[in-house]
Order: structure tokens, then sequence, then C-alpha cells
């Protein structure tokens, strides 16, 4: 039996990510998806909090944990793509996030 879902995009609409567009880029998502008939085995979603507050819009693809910082309506066409296997790139948006995430690791530590 093949994974009723293969993939799950959260997209922070907290306090911080809502404000900044995180409900513009999910309804942006959610339309995409529609469009390419891909709702049935990948889903949008809305988190309240990724922890990495400021600077733009977070999420996170499941279940491969792939977190996104910076994410814009413009970004959906190609997180798609990279969805789906296509040669999409998301690098710059995966470095912020692991920049974001490094910042907050040292913070914790000190």
């Amino acid at each position: 039996m093949s994974a009723y879902l293969h993939k799950h995009v959260l997209v922070c609409g907290g306090e911080s990510c809502g404000p900044q567009g995180g409900r513009a880029v999910r309804e942006a998502l959610k339309t995409e998806l529609k469009t390419r008939n891909l709702r049935q085995t990948i889903r949008d979603g809305e988190c309240t909090c990724l922890g990495l507050c400021r600077d733009g819009v977070n999420a996170v693809i499941w279940p491969e944990g792939t977190y996104l910082a910076g994410l814009t309506p413009a970004d959906v066409p190609r997180l798609v793509d990279y969805l789906e296997g296509k040669a999409g790139s998301l690098t710059d948006l995966v470095d912020h996030a692991a920049k974001k995430i490094a910042l907050k690791q040292s913070s914790l530590k000190s």
C-alpha cells in the first residue's frame, strides 16, 4: 500500500509570520496544488509557530523535515516543482532557514 500523503507543507501563520504574509503563502500553495491536481498526495497546512520568527514566512516540509524561511507567494511555483520532484531549487530558502536555526541553537547554548 502506498502512503496516503507523500508530503505535507506546514506554513507558519503565527504572530510573526502571519502578518508577514503567512496566510498569503498558504493560500498560494493551496491554489497551486489544486491547479496541478496534487492535493491527493501533497497537502498544505498551517502551524502557529516554528520557532524561527521574524524575517519572513517560515515553513517545513514533512516527512522530510526540510525547513524553509523567507517564503513569499512568488516562491510557491518552485516549491511545488520541488515537491513534485522536478528540477526546482529551494537552496536559498533552505539556507535562510539553516542560518536562523543556527542562530536559535547558539542562543539556547548561551
